[in-house]
């Protein structure tokens, strides 16, 4: 009997060993009540499962001010050097650029996701053992501008699109910029971008879209906007004002802005779908293969979603193959 006890408990613990067969720290740029990284840190964890104890840590860099990024990044360092992990997940643009430089020589694997900038200049300016792969997050202008202008069946068109001043927005809408220089004239769309930095400015913008001939308004990110006191102003209060103010239609680029009450739809990211991606390289990394081996790639392609009311509500017609939600 004593054998097979000993027997059962030493299974338990090669088990258990093996289950948690890695530790992960993953860094969020913002916090996980925001629903990017609700959405890839469901992702993460659905792949991971029960191969790795997995922890997190927030920048919270959506609510609090620039000044204070810094601080938050020697916060997230803190943790890495109390828990020790083999994996660290750095999570969209602040985290990759302000914990890079604490974790480029720590004898351990980087994965990153969410990233609009290109990181090759970061990663030359501080060389060293860890090894890193990761997934580029680039906002699917072009193909939301030609599905915009199939749904409103109108040429010329004009549209605004509507990003916050924050970090990822700036980054974000240059990139959305060089792809409209490129693309302008065969595209037969003027586009203008807005990076807006207080809900008061961007309350006018919407306000004044219809005045200015604006057919539709392509909303990026809203979620570092501050009222006259420069208080954070929770991002749903946003999007809901902006959709019941606007007088043209509104579409978008990341799921969590499509919905009643939200935009109409758009060629969308999916922070679930960056997230198992993430989770499929970590277990690649846990069975053994070098992050360095693994390619830096571009996110999927992105998905077409539409809101059912609220394309009624503006009397369009969803493209066939988009799919609704509601």
């Amino acid at each position: 009997m004593r054998a097979v006890l000993a027997l059962i408990i030493l299974s338990w613990i090669f088990v258990s060993s093996f289950a948690y067969s890695a530790k992960v720290l993953i860094i969020e740029s913002y916090h996980a009540q925001y629903e990017w990284d609700e959405s890839y840190l469901y992702g993460i964890r659905q792949e991971v499962g029960e191969r790795a104890q997995i922890a997190t840590v927030e920048m919270n860099t959506k609510r609090v001010p620039k000044e204070q990024y810094a601080a938050m990044a020697e916060k997230a360092f803190a943790k890495y050097q109390a828990m020790k992990p083999d994996i660290v997940v750095l999570g969209d643009d602040n985290a990759l650029s302000y914990l890079y430089p604490y974790l480029y020589d720590e004898p351990i694997s980087m994965v990153f996701l969410g990233i609009n900038s290109n990181p090759r200049k970061l990663f030359a300016d501080y060389p060293g053992q860890a090894k890193v792969t990761g997934i580029l997050e680039l906002p699917l202008f072009v193909k939301n501008v030609g599905e915009i202008k199939r749904i409103l069946g109108r040429s010329p068109l004009k549209i605004w699109v509507l990003f916050d001043s924050g970090v990822t927005s700036a980054i974000a809408g240059e990139y959305i910029e060089s792809q409209y220089q490129m693309i302008k004239k065969s595209l037969g769309v003027e586009v203008a971008i807005h990076l807006v930095d207080t809900q008061a400015h961007w309350q006018e913008t919407v306000r004044r879209a219809k005045e200015e001939n604006v057919d539709a308004i392509l909303v990026g990110l809203y979620h570092t906007l501050v009222d006259d006191k420069g208080k954070s102003v929770p991002s749903d209060e946003i999007l809901f004002w902006t959709n019941q103010h606007s007088e043209v239609p509104l579409f978008g680029f990341w799921d969590f802005s499509v919905g009643k009450g939200k935009t109409a739809g758009g060629v969308l990211l999916f922070g679930e779908v960056q997230g198992r991606h993430v989770g499929r390289i970590i277990n690649q990394l846990i069975d053994g293969q070098s992050a360095d081996a693994i390619p830096i790639q571009i996110g999927n392609q992105g998905r077409p979603l539409y809101s059912d009311s609220e394309m009624r509500r503006w009397n369009l017609l969803p493209p066939k193959g988009w799919e609704g939600i509601e």
